[in-house]
């Protein structure tokens, strides 16, 4: 998967180092909380070892000061 999205930041769910244990906490999430919402696990571009849940919903249309820009790397 190779798309980027844009994202503000504080709208992140969670901030994680390691990519199977943010897929793990996106998966238990989503379970308890908006089974119906769909999730991101995302890397910014600037921070290679790092990767952030947000909700697809809260993605921006374009980047601006407030927001940055993310690999999708799963969908849940």
């Amino acid at each position: 998967m190779s798309e980027t999205i844009f994202f503000n930041p504080g709208d992140s769910i969670g901030n994680f180092h390691d990519y199977n244990e943010a897929v793990r906490k996106g998966h238990l999430y989503k379970q308890k909380q908006r089974l119906d919402d769909e999730l991101v696990v995302v890397n910014n571009k600037d921070k290679n070892e790092e990767y952030a849940i947000f909700y697809v919903r809260d993605r921006q249309p374009n980047q601006d000061k407030n927001n940055a820009s993310y690999d999708v790397r799963r969908k849940i």
